[in-house]
């Protein structure tokens, strides 16, 4: 069996709210994560949701589903049950640092069943962990700094 581990903590510029919101949003997903290739919630739940995902490397790709249990605006938890895993766990905290600052947890602990799924897991979950937060920093770097939609230039 092959696990993979991860954890990350980090001050970033951005508030609390917002990066909760960015990481709740799941659908968004295969628009700015790396080998996210599918992300749709299939079930909602008062607290909550359940997702289907797919993760792609070139040919390889493997389909999952995950729970996600939300706690405005301090953490989001997200497990998986599916049969690839043994163990699947993904915690992300958001705490006010200072205004418009947050520190950003984020901690990963992956294990697949199987020796022979475990080139997933060295392919996908671990390279996706490795760029995980950054991904999420880049996206609300970009939102915060975007235009409004009705933006006229002119």
């Amino acid at each position: 069996m092959t696990r993979t581990s991860h954890r990350e903590s980090r001050v970033v510029a951005i508030a609390a709210e917002g990066l909760f919101d960015l990481v709740a949003d799941v659908e968004r997903y295969p628009e700015f994560i790396p080998l996210m290739r599918e992300a749709r919630i299939i079930q909602r739940y008062d607290r909550g949701y359940e997702t289907e995902q797919v993760l792609a490397l070139g040919l390889l790709e493997r389909r999952f589903r995950t729970r996600t249990e939300l706690d405005p605006p301090r953490s989001i938890v997200v497990t998986s049950a599916d049969r690839i895993f043994r163990r699947f766990d993904i915690l992300w905290s958001f705490a006010p640092v200072s205004e418009g600052q947050c520190r950003i947890d984020f901690a990963l602990d992956c294990e697949v069943r199987s020796i022979w799924l475990k080139p997933i897991g060295d392919a996908l979950v671990g390279p996706m962990a490795l760029t995980m937060v950054n991904a999420f920093v880049q996206r609300a770097r970009k939102i915060v700094s975007a235009p409004p939609p009705n933006h006229l230039i002119g």
